[in-house]
């Protein structure tokens, strides 16, 4: 149905301008928070995969310290909020549970996608998610880190496929995890 009302028109303008004028007070708006997100990002991405390349045997801890060195500038890049709220805290606690039961990073991942979209519909669009963005950021950086170590022959595909419970295997997610509440602490709003 076309509205052909001017105030509706108006009414339009103004919700866009105040959205506008939102962005521009906090200062940056979606893609420079992916600019800034990826400058950084991409560079640590690089130099990681630059030394699993060079010491294999060692990709998984250099991948460990490169996801948290990526979770403390996922907040200064204002990519995602602080972590300060109770909402924040049980959405980290859920990914980390899932991942420790699962023992599989995207599988981890699309059962707390499917969870928070439910519960998301459930209140009607009125709950934000703010660990989302963290676990797509982690979901496609282990993604590249471990499709490195399984070219370089010190992982093995079947190990990145299986689901099991293990503890190994979630102290990267804990690595960007404790990143993010890190970062959270030298933001300055």
């Amino acid at each position: 149905m076309m509205h052909n009302n001017p105030l509706y028109e108006a009414a339009e303008e103004a919700k866009k301008s105040v959205k506008f004028l939102y962005e521009v007070n906090t200062g940056y708006t979606l893609t420079a928070k992916l600019e800034r997100f990826f400058g950084v990002g991409l560079l640590l991405a690089l130099l990681n995969l630059i030394f699993i390349a060079w010491r294999p045997d060692w990709g998984f801890w250099s991948s460990v310290a490169t996801l948290f060195f990526i979770g403390v500038w996922l907040p200064n890049s204002y990519l995602i909020d602080r972590l300060e709220d109770l909402a924040g805290y049980r959405d980290l606690f859920a990914l980390t549970l899932l991942h420790g039961v699962l023992g599989n990073p995207l599988a981890a991942f699309v059962v707390y996608g499917l969870f928070a979209l439910l519960f998301w519909a459930i209140s009607r669009g009125e709950q934000s998610n703010p660990a989302a963005i963290l676990a797509l950021v982690y979901v496609g950086f282990r993604g590249m880190f471990d499709g490195a170590l399984m070219m370089t022959g010190a992982l093995d595909i079947a190990d990145w496929l299986r689901f099991q419970m293990d503890l190994m295997s979630t102290l990267p997610f804990l690595a960007i995890g404790f990143g993010w509440f890190v970062g959270s602490l030298f933001r300055n709003d």
